[in-house]
């Protein structure tokens, strides 16, 4: 008001001057105010548009595939590659209106370093090209998230839709569709909008590494088939894998460049990344210049465009000290990837760490997701031997050891910031600098897997599937029957536990893999689990809710539930079947009731456990018991999709509630 009453007495005594700067002073505060004001409307609709993108990934359940493109691209010298990106068939792959270019070779010899330099250079265009639309997936034999063809559709659904926001709104409206995120889409909706985003008139960028590395291949390729034979304006596909039968079956016919990376183009890349370890690791730069040159003409000699050979060799020459020992080691260098690996073996049994190596390896073949290095360290710490169990005092004192243990076969990774853009904002840190508790441990390549897995290893009976869940479930179980010897957990004591989570969410997941009989050490262990004395139910919900979460859930205290199920009545929801055979021989109520199902027929229903229902029946579960959200074991079976089941109920004697 006195600011007011000052103006006002300006203009009537034409004090003019007084009154020009109170205007202006005016004039520029409400500009201030008008900058406020839209940078506060800005972050308010940049934190919604987070916020809906973070909403919908999580919906979607999609893998970031912008963690490998980083971990890629980490890898890869700034000259490396050149020879694809300014080469005349990449030129010319990025100018037609439809082409596709199939990158092929053998494991280990840089394809997917190689995609990323390709993906570098397309993300460098979309800076300068705006209206360019950029799309990616990297298959993962290391995560089996990353090894599913419908996944990746999802993730090149969703990473359009970040740059198209029409796309965006579409799959919102599908979101709202889908009782706001509470069911999971159709994939005939998602191939849907996929199709419609395709045909608008964009230049699109789609990116597809390791081919060969996804599990429902025949799926993949007949998407890749139908991206072809439609060939909608404007789209470049870029896809690499090894030269498998019915990849280039499928690919070799509609590929417009089709490359073999094992070539004397690769060796150049090979050249420049030898000639940079020489000059960066200081257990190779001791050497003077004519004995680096002897490590590189013998690499070079029998690299045949290997880069993984050649790594693994690298990593055998820097132990050398002495220089007759490293021409001993130049004059002998394995010929093959498989003889390398199988000299890695040897030299671990002479160390005495094959059996933890072993164990680590058998662990990351067959993990149901990436493991922490600190979970590792716990695995070591696990016994398998005789009665087996867990003892911290085996926990590693340095965890970095593991790299000690393993050699050449694993490798640390920093995990890289979510982008699924494939944005270049993460800063790839070394992970010597990274705290041990964000540091994942991963097969250090494809080849290791293979090999491991192969009858070409002399420790292949040790990694057969079912004896590789065996071990793990019963490891788990050992880990867990540790952690719970004390009753309910406290936050504190998990924390000193970080294997726990996986455990308590995985362990069920192992045993069921197991195709055959679980053996009496793994069934003894899971029932003491569920029907102990002093029963590890309690802990085990504290960790995982199985009813409620496929996904696990942090640590929660304790709380007594008034409706506790029977450990007859968890078995069910884990549908491992000689578990709930072996529990109703021990003369527990199959109709006891209690947990978020209800009962234990109801639970398996929902499920889909068909064997488990079976058991049930067989056993005198009461097949028209009420109880659940659907009332009955039929409705609920019906509702999910579940024939077999609804079958089975039905012959028992179910009837509809009317």
């Amino acid at each position: 008001m006195e600011r007011l009453k000052s103006l006002v007495n300006s203009a009537l005594t034409d004090d003019l001057t007084t009154l020009s700067k109170a205007i202006h002073s005016e004039i520029l505060e409400m500009r201030e105010q008008t900058v406020q004001l839209y940078n506060h409307t800005t972050q308010i609709h940049t934190f919604a548009n987070q916020e809906t993108q973070s909403r919908l990934s999580r919906w979607l359940n999609i893998p970031d595939p912008s963690i490998n493109y980083h971990a890629a691209l980490k890898k890869r010298h700034p000259e490396t590659g050149r020879w694809l990106v300014d080469g005349q068939d990449f030129a010319d792959w990025k100018c037609l209106p439809f082409s596709l270019m199939w990158l092929h070779g053998n494991a280990g010899c840089g394809k997917t370093v190689l995609s990323a330099a390709a993906l570098h250079d397309i993300l460098q265009q979309q800076k300068s090209q705006p209206d360019v639309m950029v799309s990616y997936f990297y298959f993962d034999f290391n995560d089996a998230e990353k090894q599913l063809s419908r996944k990746a559709i999802r993730s090149l659904l969703f990473q359009f839709a970040l740059q198209d926001s029409r796309a965006l709104e579409d799959l919102q409206k599908l979101h709202q569709d889908c009782r706001n995120g509470h069911q999971q889409p159709p994939e005939d909706r998602i191939r849907s909008l996929f199709w419609e985003v395709l045909a608008r008139p964009r230049p699109k960028y789609i990116l597809l590494d390791a081919l060969d590395e996804c599990t429902d291949r025949e799926e993949l390729l007949i998407f890749i088939s139908d991206l072809s034979d439609s060939t909608p304006s404007e789209l470049r596909i870029l896809a690499t894998s090894r030269r498998e039968r019915d990849i280039e079956d499928e690919l070799h016919s509609v590929a417009n460049h089709c490359i073999d990376i094992q070539s004397a183009l690769v060796d150049i890349d090979i050249r420049v990344y030898i000639r940079d370890r020489m000059a960066t690791d200081k257990k190779l730069k001791k050497w003077p210049p004519s004995v680096q040159n002897e490590i590189t003409a013998a690499l070079m000699e029998k690299a045949g465009g290997m880069f993984r050979w050649v790594f693994c060799q690298l990593a055998s020459i820097r132990q050398c000290i002495k220089l007759s020992t490293l021409r001993k080691t130049l004059s002998s260098l394995p010929k093959t990837l498989d003889e390398t690996y199988s000299r890695i073996l040897q030299g671990l049994e002479g160390a005495d760490q094959l059996q933890d190596a072993i164990k680590v390896l058998r662990w990351l073949c067959f993990s149901m997701r990436p493991l922490l290095l600190e979970e590792i360290v716990e695995i070591i710490a696990i016994q398998d031997q005789g009665e087996g169990g867990f003892d911290p005092q085996d926990r590693l004192p340095d965890p970095r050891d593991v790299m000690v243990v393993c050699s050449s076969f694993i490798s640390l990774s920093s995990p890289a910031v979510k982008d699924n853009r494939g944005s270049e904002s993460d800063t790839d840190k070394d992970v010597t600098d990274e705290d041990d508790t964000k540091i994942q441990v991963r097969l250090a390549h494809f080849s290791v897997k293979e090999f491991l897995l192969s009858d070409r290893c002399s420790l292949r009976p040790e990694f057969e599937a079912c004896h590789c869940h065996r071990a793990i479930g019963e490891g788990c179980l050992h880990y867990l029957l540790h952690l719970f010897q004390n009753g309910p957990l406290s936050e504190e004591v998990v924390h000193e536990y970080p294997m726990a989570d996986y455990a308590a969410e995985h362990w069920w997941q192992h045993t069921r893999m197991i195709d055959g009989v679980l053996g009496k050490p793994l069934l003894d262990l899971a029932v003491l689990f569920l029907t102990g004395e002093e029963t590890s139910l309690r802990p085990w919900l504290q960790l995982y809710d199985i009813e409620t979460s496929w996904d696990g859930q942090r640590f929660r205290p304790w709380h007594e539930p008034d409706d506790l199920g029977s450990p007859l009545y968890y078995a069910s929801v884990a549908g491992v079947t000689e578990v709930v055979d072996r529990m109703m021989d021990q003369g527990i109520d199959v109709n006891a009731q209690g947990g978020t199902f209800s009962n234990a027929l109801y639970a398996a229903s929902i499920r889909g456990n068909v064997a488990v229902v079976q058991l049930l029946l067989a056993a005198g579960a009461d097949v028209n018991a009420r109880g659940g959200r659907y009332d009955s074991a039929l409705e609920v079976a019906l509702v999910n999709g579940h024939e077999p089941i609804v079958r089975l109920l039905e012959e028992a004697g179910a009837v509809w509630e009317t």
